[in-house]
């Protein structure tokens, strides 16, 4: 998910918003690492669909910061706690490579029968398996070692998705998470009327950044990305 719909605050001013969106298009067309023309068509396919369901995307810019910190650390082999139709799996695809792997789960049919329709027989299929299963199922199913776990689940879960994944990542690897300002809530004095995901965002953020194990911060991208590097082994 983008962001609560009753959310007290953008994370951003809407301007600074614009500029860096605009930004980040014309690195899409233009950077290191451009979309060709058919990845720039499935990228358009994925939002249309989204916007069609009113379904909430973690979104370019934050999608933009998957690839990067994938490429920063020559990430091979991502898992998705959470994929839904594979937008967040296609920012990954990109950072790989072509010998990358990307894992991903998700347990609602209808969202992988979506993710089959609108990616085809795109050549960036070829580097995402998502399975159909809930997170932490399918993480337990896998074997080995990864060099990035991606949380975007239910936020109630993800505390619990933190003690799952850090065993899992090799050192110098990346833990990240969607929706950790969640509208600004998590900035705000708690109430009584915060909901239990914000209170459960809030006890990531404060593990995060003292779990010896990990070095944190949270960019201000999207509805808030957490950054988490595994230190010891």
């Amino acid at each position: 998910m983008s962001h609560p719909v009753d959310s007290i605050t953008g994370i951003l001013h809407p301007a600074v918003k614009s500029y860096l969106a605009q930004l980040g298009q014309q690195a899409d067309t233009s950077g290191g690492s451009p979309m060709d023309p058919s990845q720039a068509q499935l990228h358009q396919r994925l939002e249309s669909h989204a916007l069609e369901r009113g379904f909430p995307l973690i979104g370019s810019a934050s999608g933009r910061w998957l690839e990067l910190l994938t490429r920063l650390i020559d990430g091979r082999r991502v898992f998705e706690l959470g994929s839904g139709f594979g937008y967040s799996a296609f920012w990954f695809a990109r950072g790989v490579g072509p010998t990358g792997q990307v894992i991903g789960s998700e347990k609602d049919t209808w969202e992988l029968e979506s993710f089959d329709r609108l990616w085809g027989d795109h050549p960036l299929r070829q580097r995402v398996e998502i399975h159909n299963q809930g997170a932490f199922e399918a993480l337990a199913a896998t074997t080995g070692q990864f060099d990035l776990i991606f949380v975007d689940i239910a936020k109630r879960d993800y505390p619990a998705a933190l003690q799952a994944a850090v065993p899992r990542l090799r050192r110098g690897g990346l833990l990240l998470a969607d929706n950790v300002l969640w509208g600004g809530k998590t900035a705000s004095t708690p109430s009584a009327r915060d909901e239990s995901g914000t209170a459960d965002l809030r006890l990531f953020n404060e593990q995060i950044h003292s779990d010896p194990r990990l070095q944190s911060l949270i960019l201000p991208a999207g509805d808030g990305l957490s950054v988490s590097m595994k230190l010891v082994d």
